[in-house]
C-alpha cells in the first residue's frame, strides 16, 4: 500500500440549517468582526440573508465583499485583501461556490504572508512538498452554496492570472502537525443553501464533484484511504444528479452536497489528472466557460486515453457507477465506464465537445502545451506529453 499522511484540522458541521449557526460559531472563537465574501448573485437571491441574520443575532459586526465573479482573478483577490485589512476583521466568512471560497482563501493567505499571490503558485509535487506558506492564514469560515468543488474543506484554490490567461494552483496541506495550510478553520455545510441553484449550475457543479472522485480514484499513487469515499461518490452522483437537475428535490440536493463535500475531503490526499489540467487551462483562456462544463467535455476523452494502460482502474469506475460488469474483461468494463459517463453528461444536458462551448480549434495545441505547466498533470495515471494532450483535445473537439 502507498504511504500516506492524514491531517484534517477543519471543524465541519453538515446538515440542513447549519448556516444559521454562523454567528454562534464565530462568537465561540472570540471573533467580533467578520468580512463576508460572496458574489452579487448570491446576495440578490437572498441566500446570504440567514447568515447575516445569524451574525447580527450574535452581535458580530460585519462588512460584505460581493465582487467575486466566476473564474476569479488575482485582482479580485487583491480587492478582497484591501477590504479585509482596512476593516480589521477578525475572520473571513466565505458564502458561495468554488470561486467565492477560493477568493476568500487567497485573501486570508495574503493578509498574513508577504509577497505577491503569484509567488504561491505550485506546479510540481516537489513544490507542494517543500511548501511556500510560512504563516498561518487569517481565520476562515466556509459555507458552500453549490454541490461541486468541495473547496470548503480542501487545501487548494485556483485563481486566474489575467496577464498569463492561466489558472494558477495555490495551495498547501499542513506539512507538519499544526503547520500552516490554505483553508478553513470551520466549515458549515448546509444543503438548504443549494435549493435555488439553477439547473445548469446544478448539472455543471455536480459533474465536477463526480470528476473529483473519478480522478482521485485513478490518480497515480492514490492512497487506499480515499478509495471507499471515491467509490461512494461515483455511485452517488449518477443516482442523484439527474433528479437534482430536473426537479431540484431536496433529498437529491442533500446527497449531491454530501458527495461534493466527501470528494473535497479526498482532494487533500489524492491528486487529479489530465481532465483537470486541460479544463483549467481551457478556462484560463476562455473565462466564460463554466468550470464544470469544461470538465464534462474532457472527461470521456481522457478516460479513453488512460484506460489503454490502466483498464482495471476504470473497470472499478464502471462498477462504482452501478454498471453490470459481470462477464466483462477489465478493458470491456473500462469502456463501459466511458459509456456510462457519456450517458450521464447527456442526461443532464452538459456539453460534450469543445466546439459546443466556443473553443477555437486553432487553440488546441496551446491548450495542450499549457497543460504541462499545471500541478494536476503530474498525477495523471498515464504519462502524457504535449502531443498526447493535443490528441486528447482533438478527441474532445
Amino acid at each position: 500500500m502507498n504511504e500516506h499522511t492524514l491531517s484534517f484540522p477543519i471543524w465541519v458541521e453538515f446538515g440542513n440549517g447549519k448556516s444559521d449557526r454562523t454567528g454562534d460559531v464565530i462568537d465561540s472563537q472570540g471573533w467580533d468582526s467578520a468580512l463576508v465574501v460572496t458574489d452579487q448573485g448570491i446576495r440578490e437571491a437572498g441566500i446570504l440573508d440567514g447568515v447575516l441574520s445569524s451574525l447580527e443575532a450574535s452581535g458580530i459586526e460585519y462588512d460584505v465583499f460581493d465582487e467575486v465573479e466566476p473564474n476569479p482573478t488575482v485582482s479580485m483577490v487583491s480587492a478582497a485583501v484591501e477590504v479585509l485589512t482596512t476593516g480589521g476583521h477578525d475572520v473571513v466568512v466565505a458564502v458561495g461556490g468554488g470561486s467565492v471560497i477560493d477568493t476568500a482563501k487567497c485573501a486570508t493567505l495574503m493578509t498574513t504572508n508577504e509577497g505577491d499571490l503569484e509567488e504561491y503558485e505550485v506546479s510540481t509535487p516537489e513544490e507542494v512538498t517543500a511548501g511556500n506558506i510560512d504563516n498561518h492564514t487569517h481565520p476562515l469560515v466556509t459555507i458552500p452554496t453549490t454541490a461541486g468543488t468541495g473547496s470548503e474543506v480542501d487545501y487548494w484554490a485556483v485563481i486566474t492570472s489575467e496577464e498569463r490567461e492561466f489558472k494558477m494552483a495555490i495551495g498547501q496541506p499542513p506539512l507538519y502537525p499544526n503547520g500552516p495550510y490554505l483553508g478553513a478553520e470551520i466549515s458549515l455545510v448546509d444543503p438548504e443553501l443549494t435549493a435555488s441553484l439553477p439547473p445548469r449550475q446544478t448539472a455543471a457543479t455536480g459533474f465536477d464533484a463526480f470528476s473529483h472522485a473519478l480522478e482521485n480514484h485513478v490518480a497515480a499513487g492514490a492512497p487506499e484511504l480515499v478509495k471507499p469515499y471515491t467509490r461512494h461518490v461515483m455511485g452517488l452522483v449518477p443516482e442523484y444528479l439527474p433528479e437534482a437537475y430536473e426537479t431540484g428535490e431536496m433529498e437529491a440536493r442533500e446527497q449531491m452536497l454530501f458527495g461534493s463535500h466527501m470528494a473535497g475531503f479526498c482532494e487533500n490526499f489524492a491528486g487529479f489528472g489530465a481532465i483537470h489540467s486541460l479544463a483549467e487551462v481551457t478556462g484560463g483562456m476562455y473565462p466564460g466557460i463554466p468550470h464544470g462544463e469544461a470538465i464534462a467535455v474532457f472527461t470521456p476523452p481522457v478516460m479513453r486515453y488512460n484506460l489503454a494502460e490502466y483498464p482495471t482502474r476504470y473497470a472499478e469506475v464502471a462498477d462504482a457507477m452501478g454498471v453490470d460488469v459481470s462477464g466483462l474483461s477489465d478493458t470491456e468494463a473500462a469502456h463501459a465506464a466511458v459509456d456510462a459517463v457519456e450517458a450521464l453528461i447527456d442526461e443532464v444536458d452538459l456539453p460534450s465537445t469543445l466546439s459546443e462551448v466556443g473553443v477555437e480549434e486553432s487553440d488546441l495545441r496551446t491548450i495542450a502545451e499549457k497543460s504541462l505547466d499545471t500541478i494536476e498533470i503530474h498525477d495523471n495515471p498515464r504519462a502524457a506529453d504535449a502531443d498526447d494532450l493535443y490528441e486528447i483535445a482533438q478527441d474532445a473537439y
